[in-house]
């Protein structure tokens, strides 16, 4: 994309809101129509339990049933035990239940089986990577920079996306969660002159949340316009992100006047982004690559810097003696191999030969062309005309590897969002949301709607020696207080919402008075107060919820509820999921034995193969690593889990589309992933089963559907093998085709894709 048209794109998203929108010419100063009526701005009560004609096994239930029999409807049967274990393995791990997992919970005969077998999910170190992969989507976490094509690399972002996953695994309170999140560098008390310990990196890496938005400014370049509204974008864009991810609430339309939907003035947008401006601010910008620290003591990071320097000084020292040894010899050389031509002519080829590098004449770069083949003189020419000089080169590279033995192990650096400004600039009303006509100075605050009088945004005085403002440590107190409406709110309805496949509310990320109405406005209160109550244990949700019986329950349609309640919101029955993305890929290589579980480190490149599509180098141990590990580069989405519905991380994503299109099924069917995995599949139910067929097909159904093959399939998957192998009869391994088909084709089939 040229420059002009880049520059035209980024003045029409500052502008163009503005131009559609009837409220444009509306005063700019003007206050908010609070509207205090509206639920979600109310702060979180927990609400009474309806009493129901049934005997509900939880809270949870009651307010399902209760909606139900309004309805004269009532809830599924209980599931049996192996789609339970299959629901709560993929909810909570996002993989398929192993089959000495399955074999325990069916022979567990304990009235609390079914509670314990959630349990041991729940600390399954795979839980952290499930829903921290969920927490990393609404974050916007992506290893790339965005900006159009450019898209350049974020080489230490994947530290972030490891402190959430540890973080879920811990079952960190979300409040402390979301505090080290906005102001980790303010709690570790951060000064870039100071120590920056292992308890410090943690908090410092945290704050990558604020950093997660696009930020293209190190791709920028032009006219100081186009600089200035591509620095613009990065606040704005992270501000929409921490609004949405952590109120689910909209705020962009309050970027050029009041908002049109929700209670948000021109002013309180600008308040919220004066939280940030200390960082983010255009006039003191620092590239997104350079936002680094490095990890050490100060007597560390001076002790390393000084052996690296002597280090280097050595290296330079032997390579600059090397060089001068050599030079007259090279010179000798060229004169040799000139010997031929007249003087005159040699002394003027010689003498372009030294002159330096990007200074010759015209006439002499022509002389250096026309005669290349006897001034270019490489090491090994040296090295074969003078056998001294190859000695004394071959001693000074093995000194020189003797001496890099001795170069210190770099220190650990860190991608962070840090303030060293103890009094930033102020901050200003942008008239109309163009960022070069500047109003009224705001000070940093938070919209008025959701604070009352006992939970107030204040920003503490800094103590002497901070280098920091507070504002963003006050903005986390004021968030985790429990008389904010919002948080808790967001939050459980995220949780719901991966349970069942939607939110009590449809718009996770718009709770506002344009998003979704709430199905049971009382259930998401009284799962807000749990969530407050239990000290803010996400944990403690997911078996809050998992335990009930709306969890719980078969998901067999009825056509009752089919021609009432199509959407299934009142969820007279489970509702029926496909797996999504990155449970598609890991169940494969889960499934054919070949997961490599390792866990942390940098991500898994991924690479666009000559035939377009792109993917992880699965030849290698790496590359069958769970999906999110591989690299979440926002242009160059892995083709397998695109075609499944993974998001482009242009902002962030809080709830992904659910197609189903021809190309999936293409794509199990012929993608090289899938058949690499369905060979792997079919040798690994060769060599555990045995060489008996029908207990093979058994463990085939097992594996990939954790059950056995119903009547109906066991014929299918006959006739199937009878086919292939008269199909492949003349290869000398048509057996072993005819298995891996099968094995493809049970990995292609409903039965693996859905849930249940």
């Amino acid at each position: 994309m040229g420059k002009p048209l880049r520059i035209l794109l980024a003045m029409f998203a500052l502008v163009m809101p503005c131009w559609l929108c009837p409220l444009h010419a509306q005063p700019e100063n003007d206050k908010p129509q609070v509207e205090p009526d509206h639920w979600a701005f109310r702060r979180v009560a927990r609400p009474r339990i309806p009493a129901t004609s049934v005997k509900s096994q939880s809270a949870i239930d009651a307010f399902i049933v209760a909606a139900l029999q309004a309805k004269g409807w009532t809830m599924n049967p209980p599931a049996d035990r192996l789609t339970l274990i299959r629901r709560v393995s993929f909810d909570l791990t996002g993989l398929p239940p192993a089959l000495d997992q399955i074999d325990a919970f069916i022979n567990d005969k304990a009235a609390d089986a079914y509670e314990r077998m959630v349990d041991r999910y729940l600390a399954s170190p795979r839980y952290g990577e499930r829903w921290g992969k969920y927490w990393l989507d609404a974050a916007g976490y992506a290893d790339s920079n965005g900006y159009f094509n450019a898209d350049s690399d974020r080489p230490l972002a994947w530290q972030y996306r490891d402190y959430v996953i540890r973080s879920f695994n811990a079952d960190k309170s979300y409040d402390r969660f979301i505090m080290e999140q906005l102001a980790g560098d303010e709690l570790a008390g951060y000064r870039p002159d100071g120590d920056v310990t292992p308890e410090m990196a943690e908090l410092l890496t945290a704050t990558h949340f604020l950093r997660n938005a696009p930020d293209g400014t190190g791709e920028s370049d032009g006219n100081p316009d186009e600089v200035r509204i591509d620095r613009y974008t990065v606040l704005e864009g992270n501000l929409q992100v921490a609004m949405t991810c952590l109120l689910g609430i909209t705020i962009q339309c309050a970027r050029c006047h009041r908002h049109k939907f929700e209670p948000i003035s021109h002013a309180e947008y600008y308040s919220l982004q004066a939280i940030l401006f200390p960082v983010y601010n255009p006039e003191r910008w620092t590239k997104p690559n350079d936002r680094v620290v490095t990890v050490g003591t100060r007597l560390e990071r001076t002790e390393w810097q000084r052996r690296t320097a002597l280090i280097d000084r050595q290296i330079k020292a032997l390579q600059e003696g090397v060089a001068a040894l050599a030079e007259p010899l090279r010179e000798q050389l060229v004169e040799e191999r000139l010997k031929g031509v007249a003087s005159n002519l040699r002394d003027k080829i010689i003498a372009a030969w030294k002159a330096p590098k990007g200074k010759q004449s015209a006439e002499q770069t022509a002389l250096l062309r026309t005669h290349a083949q006897a001034v270019t003189i490489s090491d090994d020419d040296l090295a074969r005309r003078f056998p001294e000089c190859a000695a004394i080169r071959d001693q000074a590279r093995k000194t020189q590897a003797e001496r890099e033995k001795d170069r210190p192990r770099p220190l650990d650096k860190l991608a962070v969002f840090v303030e060293t400004d103890p009094k930033p600039p102020v901050h200003h009303i942008l008239r109309r949301g163009q960022h070069n006509q500047p109003g009224d100075e705001v000070q940093p605050g938070v919209p008025a709607v959701l604070s009352t009088r006992n939970n107030v945004y204040r920003v503490k005085p800094a103590p002497q020696a901070a280098l920091s403002s507070g504002r963003r440590t006050a903005l986390a107190r004021w968030l985790i207080a429990p008389e904010n409406p919002l948080l808790a709110r967001v939050m459980v309805n995220r949780i719901w919402q991966h349970h069942f496949g939607i939110g009590l509310v449809a718009t996770p990320d718009n709770l506002g008075r344009s998003g979704a109405r709430p199905s049971h406005r009382e259930l998401l209160d009284y799962l807000a107060s749990a969530f407050v109550d239990s000290g803010w244990s996400v944990k403690a949700i997911h078996r809050l919820i998992l335990h009930s019986a709306v969890y719980r329950q078969a998901s067999l349609p009825r056509p009752d509820l089919a021609r009432f309640d199509a959407d299934n919101r009142l969820l007279g029955r489970f509702p029926l999921r496909r797996l999504d993305a990155e449970a598609v890929r890991d169940a494969l290589l889960h499934v054919a034995g070949e997961l490599n579980t390792r866990m942390g480190g940098p991500y898994v490149p991924t690479r666009r193969t000559p035939e377009g599509t792109v993917a992880a180098d699965d030849s290698h141990q790496n590359g069958k690593r769970r999906a999110v590990y591989l690299q979440q580069r926002r242009t160059q989405i892995d083709t397998l889990a695109q075609l499944f519905d993974a998001p482009t991380i242009v902002s962030n994503c809080s709830v992904r589309a659910t197609s189903t299109v021809p190309l999936q099924a293409l794509a199990l069917l012929n993608s090289d992933f899938v058949r690499g995995r369905a060979r792997a599949f079919s040798a690994r139910t060769e060599r555990e089963s045995g060489p008996d067929a029908e207990q093979r097909l058994t463990h085939v159904f097992r594996l990939a559907c954790a059950r056995p093959p119903n009547e109906d399939e066991r014929l299918a998957a006959r006739h199937f093998l009878g086919a292939q192998r008269q199909a492949y009869a003349a290869q000398p391994d048509a057996e072993a085709r005819a298995w891996t088909d099968l094995c493809q084709m049970v990995l292609a089939s409903n039965a693996f894709l859905y849930v249940e």
